[in-house]
């Protein structure tokens, strides 16, 4: 039951929702409610926010981050 009051919570948070036109098939309604989500970053927003992360583990994800970044960036543009 905790589970699906936490669910209701993120969903009222997100808010997201499109209006379906007179005669308009479920289908095509349904591809602009997922394109929305997508385009919003809703699912990937949900997805980090499902577990809570320590601050030390959401530090170590942001350095490596910027350690790959980096290590691109030299590969692409040399060693400036």
């Amino acid at each position: 039951m905790e589970r699906i009051a936490e669910y209701k919570n993120v969903h009222h948070h997100f808010q997201n929702g499109i209006p379906v036109r007179d005669s308009e098939p479920v289908e095509a309604a349904l591809k602009r409610f997922k394109r929305e989500v997508a385009n919003t970053g809703t699912l990937t927003e949900l997805k980090k926010k499902e577990f809570y992360e320590k601050p030390s583990v959401l530090k170590k994800r942001r350095n490596d981050a910027a350690k790959r970044k980096r290590a691109r960036k030299k590969t692409l543009f040399g060693d400036n």
